[in-house]
């Protein structure tokens, strides 16, 4: 007799993505290596009929997330906003995520962004998960974007950020403090 609870294939990918997704925000700055590169395998470990996610500029991307019966809303009522930040009106736009209440905080949005790992603006991590501090180098975001997240977060409120640099993850959460040097 077949054993029909064992996990297919795509359930082991989602897993593995969901676990990178996890060990990248308890180790702030350090790099993930994902089972697969870009936003939609990151989307799919998340989605579900729950969920609602937000979009800008990627129309694919967008099409295969609403199939996965997610709700496509607004950028600022979204839980998932998938998103470059490369510009003033993208962070304008970015600043009005969702940072959670005082009575629920997880009711804030988690933000993916592209960037490129190992050169562009240095930054120094301090915080939860991380000993001492960590220095990073991230291109492809404006640097604008990291004076916005400061305004923003005021721990616990605040959201978390993924940074995805092809098959690689770099987890930042709300509670991770931000210097730029």
């Amino acid at each position: 007799m077949a054993n029909n609870l064992l996990p297919t294939l795509d359930d082991t990918h989602t897993n593995a993505t969901f676990e990178e997704l996890m060990w990248a925000l308890s180790r702030p700055g350090e790099p993930r290596e994902l089972p697969a590169e870009g936003f939609w395998p990151l989307a799919e470990s998340l989605l579900d009929r729950e969920c609602s996610f937000h979009v800008t500029r990627d129309p694919s991307l967008d099409l295969k997330m609403a199939a996965t019966g997610a709700r496509r809303m607004p950028l600022a009522d979204a839980d998932y906003v998938f998103a470059a930040i490369d510009s003033s009106t993208a962070i304008e736009a970015l600043s009005r995520l969702r940072i959670g209440s005082l009575l629920y905080p997880d009711d804030a949005a988690t933000l993916f962004a592209s960037a490129q790992f190992g050169s562009g603006q240095q930054l120094r991590l301090t915080g939860p998960g991380i000993k001492d501090s960590v220095t990073i180098s991230i291109d492809g975001i404006d640097p604008a974007f990291w004076q916005m997240r400061a305004k923003a977060i005021r721990y616990p409120l605040g959201w978390d950020l993924y940074l995805v640099d092809g098959r690689r993850l770099l987890g930042i959460p709300r509670s991770t403090k931000i210097e730029v040097l």
